[in-house]
């Protein structure tokens, strides 16, 4: 439909803007400093999540949801706390999702996961991928 073709169109749109704005989803394609599994075995919820980074260390955080299913509290490791935003939801209604997510920004505290000092609990939504930075 026209709709959903224009939803594509936005998301390939705001993927773009992300990559060229977001140096860590890029400056390291061919080092391994610039990638680091955050959960890579979660069979289970079927959840993937990585950082990106670049030489700044500035990072990205990316996790997705294979399932249709929403995780609700999904407890995630991040590198620092503090307010991590959702720069990219791809099930954001404007993109033809069902607009589940986090409302823009999450907030980790000083709990420790994933082998990190701090961590957040996330809303996945169904079949999407989130990105997250941290806040300024």
């Amino acid at each position: 439909s026209a709709t959903h073709h224009k939803g594509l169109q936005c998301l390939v749109r705001d993927l773009n803007k992300l990559y060229r704005e977001h140096a860590p989803l890029n400056a390291l394609d061919h080092d391994p400093a610039g990638f680091h599994w955050i959960e890579g075995g979660d069979d289970t919820n079927s959840v993937l999540a990585w950082e990106r980074r670049d030489d700044d260390g500035n990072v990205v955080g990316v996790v997705v949801n294979f399932t249709p299913i929403i995780r609700h509290g999904y407890n995630l490791g991040l590198p620092n706390d503090g307010d991590w935003v959702e720069v990219l939801n791809t099930d954001a209604e404007i993109y033809g999702g069902s607009g589940v997510g986090n409302e823009g920004v999450v907030k980790a505290t000083n709990e420790p996961s994933h082998g990190r000092p701090a961590s957040a609990q996330l809303t996945l939504p169904p079949l999407a991928v989130v990105f997250l930075t941290p806040g300024a």
